[in-house]
């Protein structure tokens, strides 16, 4: 009974966020973050806002669901650099929030250079959305999340 349940998990959704400013190629930082993710541009959402200096900076929104959210998911997943790799297993419960959401920031130019790399600076900001499985504790959503990483 115990493994069916935690067969159970997996990704159902992403929710992808990020700056384009000013001074970036806003068509050419689309088309590479879009064809990384696997997704249509046209999904993007673009909201238009002004930086403290009054320059004009984009933030982007998009969502992806079913098989295509789990494809990239284990795509990014599995593409991690070794050392984000073991500094996200070695402390997993800071990436996760109590509803199983795992938040990472992945590096917005190592992405347009097809690179995985975790970052606080100029990132993309991806929530990884399971399907809501048999547990609510957070110790489980780490399990199944470090088990993915392995």
């Amino acid at each position: 009974m115990q493994n069916q349940k935690l067969k159970s998990f997996e990704i159902v959704a992403l929710e992808i966020s990020f700056l384009i400013h000013a001074t970036e190629d806003r068509e050419r930082v689309l088309n590479l973050v879009s064809s990384f993710m696997n997704a249509d541009k046209e999904g993007f959402e673009v909201e238009k806002l002004l930086g403290h200096w009054r320059n004009q900076i984009d933030m982007v929104k998009g969502k992806l669901e079913g098989e295509l959210a789990r494809n990239v998911a284990t795509n990014i997943l599995s593409s991690l650099e070794p050392y984000d790799r073991k500094k996200m297993l070695f402390s997993l419960g800071t990436y996760i929030d109590d509803k199983g959401i795992l938040h990472l920031r992945l590096d917005k130019q190592k992405i347009c250079e097809r690179k995985i790399e975790l970052s606080d600076v100029d990132s993309i900001k991806i929530k990884f959305k399971p399907k809501l499985f048999f547990s609510r504790i957070k110790q489980d959503y780490i399990q199944e999340y470090r088990r993915l990483l392995d």
